[in-house]
């Protein structure tokens, strides 16, 4: 099975860029001690409040999911985004 590569990304509201990202650090090191996949954030460049995770080289796509998904709620990170805005979770695979 191929790696899979996630990019995660979704409208920040404006003032929780702090806190957000001190929650981030907390959720991706906690995905990096269940799954052993580290993963990073970036902001967008010409749009600050758009923040994008990164998670790659996700051999066993179903069990980060599980992991991802209990780490997301047990965080919170929902409160960060903007009203009416939610988390866009795209998964990519090399070309065949």
């Amino acid at each position: 099975m191929s790696p899979s590569h996630y990019y995660i990304y979704y409208p920040v509201r404006m003032g929780m860029e702090a806190d957000l990202a001190r929650e981030l650090y907390n959720l991706q090191a906690e995905i990096q001690a269940h799954t052993g996949v580290a993963g990073r954030f970036l902001c967008k460049a010409d749009d600050p409040w758009t923040w994008m995770e990164i998670y790659e080289n996700v051999i066993d796509f179903p069990a980060f999911d599980t992991v991802l998904a209990r780490a997301v709620a047990r965080h919170g990170i929902e409160r960060f985004l903007e009203a009416g805005g939610h988390r866009h979770i795209e998964r990519f695979v090399a070309c065949a």
